[in-house]
């Protein structure tokens, strides 16, 4: 017989009838289809296995408790059951359609064989094979693509859970960061809110108490949020300790803060900065200095006078830290009375939208504070972030929240 072509079919005739395989070859092959032939339930079975035929013809004239067996097995075995079985039998009659049935073939041919009804139950029942190998095969890329998924998604899963350890402990290192207590000084308090935007932020402040009995404020916001924002704000937090308060003013800190910060980030300033206020309390001689870079000003709130103003103006910034090699700040010095407040903060407490796009801002920010100045500080902070969690509605808040207040007793 012709060996097989790569889209040839295969016929496995199971019948020890030599008349019959010519004439089921010259009806068959001449279709193009190739014939194998064997007889005897075993010897048939052997075949399924090594020819992998798409279709058998069995003959059961003289065996039908074999057929029985063989179909048996093959309809038992998941990568053989689908294949069409024609029993050939030698009348047409119900007893040969009961024989089928009981058998568990797929349908029959009487001898002699009419080679178009033989070609056409051939055709049809190959083509069910076919679609049953097709929608199988997709069964199996689906299986292999859903247990690929599967083991992407319990990977995903571990990766996330790490991800979350990690920013969990970015987190307590980043509060770390924040001061644990603050300093004594003289007729003066301080209070905070810190939150950040993500589980880490891009804020940090810091509170120093200097040799000479003032504390010494250090507030910043670096460029980007999450992780991008954590590195940097450790590098600020490095930086300020490296800073010798005692013997500067506010303006000496921020031109040494930029020299050493643009030193450490190089190339990648100014893509990489950050805005910060550096203030100087006095708590005897009840005075403050202040100069900014990039940063919006403090309010001085005022509880006498219920108001709250900007301690230094728009012209008295400086250029955000990394931004110049050689920046120009300004020290501002304003007298403080007993009961007055310095509120500092990040923009992320002012920089917040409604519904309709419209931003809370600063000038909102500075009547609120106004508003409220017979608050003490916490009560202070309290308010203006539930007034603009109120303004937000549902709106997440878009960047981080720091806010430190200095009180004057």
């Amino acid at each position: 017989m012709a060996l097989p072509t790569s889209d040839q079919q295969t016929i496995l005739v199971v019948t020890d009838t030599p008349e019959d395989l010519e004439v089921l070859q010259e009806q068959l092959g001449g279709q193009g289809y190739r014939l194998v032939q064997t007889w005897g339930t075993e010897k048939a079975l052997e075949s399924v296995e090594s020819e992998e035929p798409d279709l058998v013809l069995l003959d059961v004239t003289s065996a039908s408790s074999e057929a029985v067996a063989f179909c048996d097995e093959i309809r038992g075995r998941a990568e053989t059951e689908a294949i069409p079985v024609i029993i050939i039998a030698d009348e047409v009659g119900t007893r040969q359609e009961e024989t089928v049935l009981d058998i568990g073939a797929d349908g029959y041919i009487c001898r002699p064989f009419e080679q178009a009804e033989l070609v056409s139950r051939v055709r049809s029942l190959l083509r069910g094979k076919e679609l049953h190998d097709r929608v199988a095969e997709q069964n199996r890329q689906l299986l292999r693509v859903n247990t690929e998924l599967d083991r992407l998604n319990q990977e995903l899963i571990a990766r996330n859970r790490e991800l979350e350890q990690g920013m969990a402990m970015a987190h307590r290192l980043q509060e770390a960061l924040l001061p644990q207590q603050y300093p004594r000084v003289k007729n003066v308090s301080f209070a905070h809110k810190y939150v950040p935007a993500e589980a880490i932020g891009g804020d940090i402040f810091q509170l120093i108490g200097l040799p000479d009995g003032r504390g010494a404020l250090f507030i910043s916001d670096v460029s980007g949020h999450g992780v991008r924002a954590a590195l940097i704000t450790s590098i600020v937090k490095a930086v300020v300790g490296y800073i010798d308060f005692s013997d500067k003013t506010p303006r000496d800190v921020l031109k040494d803060f930029n020299s050493r910060f643009r030193s450490i980030l190089g190339p990648l300033t100014p893509q990489i900065y950050a805005t910060a206020v550096v203030m100087m309390v006095d708590g005897e001689s009840r005075s403050l200095t202040v100069a900014a870079a990039g940063h919006p000003a403090p309010l001085l709130v005022s509880k006498s006078k219920m108001s709250a103003e900007s301690v230094i103006s728009l012209d008295e910034v400086g250029p955000a830290l990394g931004f110049v090699s050689d920046p120009e700040y300004f020290d501002c010095e304003r007298p403080l009375a007993v009961g007055d407040i310095v509120l500092s903060f990040t923009d992320g407490i002012y920089e917040v939208a409604d519904a309709q796009d419209n931003m809370f801002g600063l000038a909102r920010l500075q009547k609120l504070v106004a508003d409220n100045a017979h608050l003490i500080p916490r009560d202070l902070i309290q308010r203006i972030i539930t007034e603009t969690e109120d303004f937000m509605g549902s709106a997440r808040r878009p960047d981080d929240l720091c806010v430190v207040t200095i009180e004057v007793h």
